[in-house]
């Protein structure tokens, strides 16, 4: 799994509603690596990162 995929894994995960030590898990990193992510995308504010998880799926569908 590359970096870009494990982000957007991460954001969508967080955006859900799990919380950070299980997407830690999950994805087998530190809960502080998890947080950062998320943190960059607007977390703990669910949605913003829902937003954050549209926009990509929207700029990912355009590219296409």
């Amino acid at each position: 799994m590359n970096e870009n995929n494990a982000s957007r894994m991460i954001i969508t995960m967080l955006a859900e509603g799990n919380p950070v030590w299980y997407v830690a898990a999950m994805v087998n990193m530190r809960s502080h690596d998890v947080y950062m992510i998320g943190r960059a995308a607007g977390y703990p504010d669910k949605a913003k990162l829902r937003r954050a998880v549209w926009a990509e799926q929207n700029r990912t569908r355009a590219a296409a």
